[in-house]
């Protein structure tokens, strides 16, 4: 049985929603395990910079752990793809940002997309930033948002569902061929089949396309090259008294 590690980026466990374990489940290939990690401390959604520095380092502890435990791929479970080169600096096992997954698959489907997030600015500076990393700014027809901010998804699926069909029918007026969804929370509250039934655009959700990553992964023997992402030199800490000894093996001198 091959163990694929998904990690929770927030001070939340997602996986008490019985809606996210059920898709984790119908997502999960034959032959293969999810295994839940997340942050054990932090804010309870990742939406901006300050959201991923504050919850940084109970995100890099669950990738070391994960490593330890023998897990084969580690799937970052957030659309921001926060601390992406840090975690392949801490491990061999490929580390996938489901964003930038789904963005590089994109380009294979059309030739513009489009990035339809939830609600805020800091969300679409995210989106913009990780475009322009991965150097896609000419491929990229536009970032938008609906109202709805991502910790009220959970209450309001069906307003969900109308505000993304809405905006899906905006960003092909931008010039999107291709749709991806800026947010994993979106994943398990919204039915993508017919909003691409009536705009006729393939959505890419990035959750699911992490999952088949790592699983192309894993059966290609591959993993991300360690002259790109190689290991921190280690030194001396200060450490935080509830990460003490965590992170001994890949920092501390």
């Amino acid at each position: 049985m091959r163990k694929i590690a998904l990690i929770g980026v927030t001070g939340k466990d997602w996986w008490t929603d019985p809606d996210k374990r059920e898709f984790v489940k119908k997502h999960t290939p034959e032959g293969y395990e999810m295994i839940n990690y997340y942050a054990r401390y932090g804010t309870h959604s990742v939406e901006s910079n300050a959201d991923e520095a504050y919850n940084a380092p109970f995100i890099l502890e669950q990738i070391v752990k994960a490593e330890k435990d023998g897990v084969d791929a580690i799937i970052i479970d957030c659309a921001c793809d926060p601390i992406l080169d840090a975690a392949r600096e801490v491990t061999t096992k490929p580390v996938i940002g489901v964003r930038q997954a789904a963005l590089h698959l994109a380009l294979s489907l059309g030739s513009k997309f489009s990035i339809i997030t939830v609600q805020g600015q800091s969300l679409v500076r995210c989106m913009e930033s990780g475009i322009r990393k991965e150097g896609l700014e000419s491929f990229c027809a536009s970032v938008r948002y609906f109202k709805m901010p991502v910790l009220e998804l959970e209450g309001s699926p069906e307003k969900a569902q109308k505000e993304l069909q809405e905006m899906a029918k905006q960003v092909i007026d931008d010039g999107a061929d291709v749709i991806v969804l800026g947010c994993t929370g979106l994943s398990h509250k919204i039915d993508l089949s017919e909003i691409t039934r009536v705009t006729g655009v393939p959505i890419i959700d990035p959750f699911v396309v992490g999952i088949w990553t790592a699983v192309t992964l894993i059966e290609s023997g591959l993993s991300h090259s360690k002259l790109a992402y190689p290991n921190p030199p280690k030194k001396p800490i200060t450490e935080i008294p509830s990460l003490e000894g965590s992170l001994d093996d890949i920092v501390k001198e």
